[in-house]
């Protein structure tokens, strides 16, 4: 009853959300310790959505907005060899996501109907999808994210991971872009190349 409320919720649902939510609430009134803490705290955002009729992460399922022409490339290799150098230093993301086990699950991974994750990586109780963009991200940034995230929200309910985390790389961000994918809790990576050294911060 859980994964129908959450996924209601994920969906932008707000009938089927209120309606799962009450029965939750019938079932599990007496007896929350049947539920997970990771679950208590998703169930209060969902409680907090429905209270004010807003559910944020939906909003950007339909959302095929692309901004403008591409921006001039900030060096002159291809988005593959991006992707690989970021594995090939991915302790760098150890370090950032303070994730003692993280591992490469797959690259270009699908995550249908929406398309490819350029990379996914696995931690303890944590899957990362991962959305590189060689240039700078841009507002057609954020609904490749979502979307990605939201894909791997849809099966919490195999319990192969707890916790979802979308992450973007990007050489550079415009300041709505920037805010928005904060807002909606996704880690905003910076990379940089320096004599052929790739480095990663987070914003």
């Amino acid at each position: 009853m859980f994964y129908f409320c959450y996924y209601a919720y994920l969906r932008g649902d707000l009938a089927q959300a209120i309606m799962y939510y009450e029965l939750l609430k019938e079932e599990f009134q007496s007896n929350l310790g049947a539920l997970k803490e990771h679950q208590l705290k998703e169930l209060k955002k969902v409680k907090e959505a429905i209270k004010t009729g807003n559910l944020p992460r939906g909003d950007w399922l339909s959302d095929t907005h692309t901004q403008g022409p591409p921006t001039q490339p900030t060096a002159i290799f291809r988005q593959d060899d991006l992707v690989r150098k970021i594995d090939y230093n991915f302790r760098q993301l150890k370090d950032l996501l303070q994730e003692k086990n993280l591992y490469l699950y797959n690259l270009e991974h699908p995550c249908d109907p929406y398309g490819a994750v350029d990379m996914v990586y696995m931690g303890r109780k944590t899957v990362y999808p991962v959305e590189v963009k060689k240039d700078q991200g841009r507002h057609d940034l954020i609904g490749q994210i979502m979307k990605y995230d939201l894909y791997h929200r849809f099966r919490l309910h195999y319990h192969h991971y707890d916790f979802v985390q979308g992450i973007t790389i990007c050489s550079s961000y415009d300041p709505f872009t920037l805010r928005e994918l904060k807002r909606l809790g996704i880690k905003t990576l910076l990379y940089s190349i320096t004599e052929n050294e790739l480095n990663l911060k987070q914003l």
